[in-house]
């Protein structure tokens, strides 16, 4: 999408934390703010963003009244609104229905706030941050907050992490007691392709029959798991093969 800028465009751009995208001027940072603000949080502000608004973009006043709100420890209610208003991209109606979002969050219970950030993290590629997170919801004291199918929500998504950090086999056991837990057909489908990925065409009969799949759904799991790695070439055992191989899946396991 072509962003209006009417600003001066920086010549260095401002990387943007958890997800590295690159923004290019203060309307960028404004609709990046905007439609990311699940993913928004206090330390999103940090005094490089100021020094960038400053030096890169010629917004003096609003650098300095950036620094001087994160030296007072404003909350990210203002530091956003800060922003937004920083120029005139979004209209008055649009600023006060972000901040009502933003609202809804700041009073969001602490685990589900930790929930957000982690799932922040896994959309952005950091599988190890993510991964710890999630082992932390999912064993700690926070653990008894959550539903049977949130629960399990959790454990698909600590899937995909381990899916990227350590093992198929540990993967495999998340997605599966995923299913058990949210009975989410996409944590079914993430379980029996690993079973596939793997090699245990046995099991995956065994357990598809035990989940109550008719012959037709096996034959349309299979078909849609061939057609998802179409061009993708299975691992050996050595351990760089592997890691090409999960290179190559990324687009093929989503959150």
């Amino acid at each position: 999408m072509f962003i209006l800028c009417k600003g001066k465009v920086a010549e260095k751009p401002y990387q943007m934390p958890y997800t590295e995208q690159k923004v290019y001027s203060l309307e960028e940072l404004c609709y990046y703010i905007y439609h990311n603000i699940y993913s928004i949080t206090e330390d999103f502000f940090q005094e490089s963003l100021a020094d960038w608004l400053r030096e890169e973009t010629g917004n003096t006043l609003l650098a300095k009244k950036i620094k001087g709100m994160l030296a007072g420890n404003k909350n990210l209610k203002d530091l956003a609104v800060t922003i937004l208003c920083g120029c005139d991209y979004y209209r008055e109606k649009e600023i006060r229905e972000i901040l009502a979002v933003i609202d809804g969050i700041e009073n969001l219970p602490l685990y589900r706030k930790k929930k957000i950030k982690a799932d922040n993290y896994l959309r952005a590629g950091r599988y190890g941050k993510s991964l710890l997170a999630y082992r932390n919801l999912l064993h700690g004291s926070f653990a008894v907050n959550f539903t049977t199918e949130e629960y399990g929500d959790i454990l698909h998504n600590q899937g995909i992490a381990h899916f990227y950090t350590s093992s198929f086999a540990e993967a495999e056991t998340d997605f599966k007691e995923a299913y058990v837990r949210n009975n989410k057909p996409e944590s079914l489908q993430h379980y029996l392709w690993l079973l596939l990925m793997q090699g245990k065409n046995r099991l995956f009969e065994t357990e598809a029959v035990s989940f109550g799949m008719s012959l037709d759904e096996m034959l349309e799991t299979k078909r849609a798991y061939q057609k998802t790695l179409s061009g993708c070439q299975l691992p050996e055992e050595k351990e760089d093969d592997i890691e090409r191989y999960k290179e190559q899946l990324k687009t093929a396991f989503s959150c």
